[in-house]
């Protein structure tokens, strides 16, 4: 965070701007912060801190640490260190900013040209062994699940559409210079490079949208489901403020009304519910009614209740 007054930063700027070789220094809060530069290239000075306590100047055995990168073609700092926060206090330009920026551009520009169509791929069937066993994979052990997550959810499966998964590389030394000289070019290299290498994977998406939309499909088909009952039950939930809920089951033939933390009700609890969540005195009483390793169903679930409002009811 910048902690300066405006005359010390205009001449920190200042001498950033110039064609000054010296060092330039401040004594910020007791601590005096001597700053020196070293020439990249015509376009890139490399920023080295130094910081003495209690100090009117540099100090024969400080050692120098990196802080940061002027570009002298825009007159901005890049990359900057925590030891340079005192001098400026614009994370825009960190490297972990940039790469999210590059990110988010090369995604937005590739799902743009893909447009939700697989028509604008090149390919239309895998032919990577390793692309053909993964889907496999997905098909038997993730598209059920998928499907429930996503009918589980507000959504509907006509919102699912594809999504690029383009993650930058670590900067290097010669990519992060790169990218601050000219990052709309650096993106568009980017966007080539990713659709031209990641057909398979692109395809692979689509592929695996179908399975999920076979699954959703099935389990709309099947009302009796019990998902069926878990959506509504988290549904009914989903919008109370409560951080406990009363809770009445049928399980074994027996009643049997418990508090619970609310949270355990809104989430998936995909074929029972935990008891932890049960308050402790009603646990107790749960385990001595239907043993110690038992939990209850959704099936089981006859009511739940918040300040006397009935919520849910089987």
């Amino acid at each position: 965070m910048k902690n300066i007054s405006n005359e010390t930063e205009n001449a920190f700027m200042g001498w950033l701007a110039s064609s000054y070789s010296g060092s330039f220094g401040s004594l910020i809060d007791n601590h005096y912060y001597t700053i020196i530069r070293v020439c990249k290239d015509e376009t890139f000075d490399y920023l080295y801190i130094q910081q003495q306590w209690s100090s009117t100047g540099i100090e024969r055995k400080g050692n120098f640490a990196y802080a940061g990168i002027y570009c002298k073609q825009d007159g901005l700092l890049y990359d900057v260190q925590n030891n340079l926060r005192k001098f400026t206090d614009d994370e825009a330009r960190n490297s972990e900013a940039l790469q999210e920026t590059l990110k988010q551009a090369v995604c937005q520009a590739v799902e743009k040209r893909i447009g939700n169509d697989r028509r604008n791929l090149q390919i239309s069937e895998l032919s990577a062994p390793q692309e053909i066993a993964r889907f496999a994979r997905f098909q038997e052990y993730r598209a059920s699940e998928q499907a429930r997550k996503v009918y589980l959810s507000t959504q509907s499966n006509e919102e699912n559409s594809f999504y690029c998964s383009y993650v930058p590389n670590n900067w290097t030394e010669d990519s992060l210079l790169r990218y601050i000289l000219d990052p709309a070019q650096y993106a568009a290299t980017e966007v080539e490079k990713y659709i031209n290498s990641h057909q398979e994977e692109m395809l692979m998406d689509f592929l695996c949208m179908d399975a999920i939309a076979v699954e959703y499909t099935a389990i709309l088909e099947t009302p009796l489901a019990p998902v069926h009952r878990v959506k509504r039950i988290m549904a009914a939930v989903r919008d109370s403020q409560a951080k406990t809920l009363t809770v009445t089951i049928c399980k074994d033939g027996r009643e049997f009304t418990f508090k619970t933390d609310a949270q355990e009700l809104r989430r998936d609890c995909t074929c029972s519910y935990s008891t932890w969540n049960i308050a402790a005195p009603d646990r107790r009483e749960f385990e001595q009614l239907f043993g110690h390793a038992a939990r209850y169903s959704p099936e089981e679930i006859l009511c739940i209740t918040y300040a006397r409002s009935v919520l849910y009811q089987a």
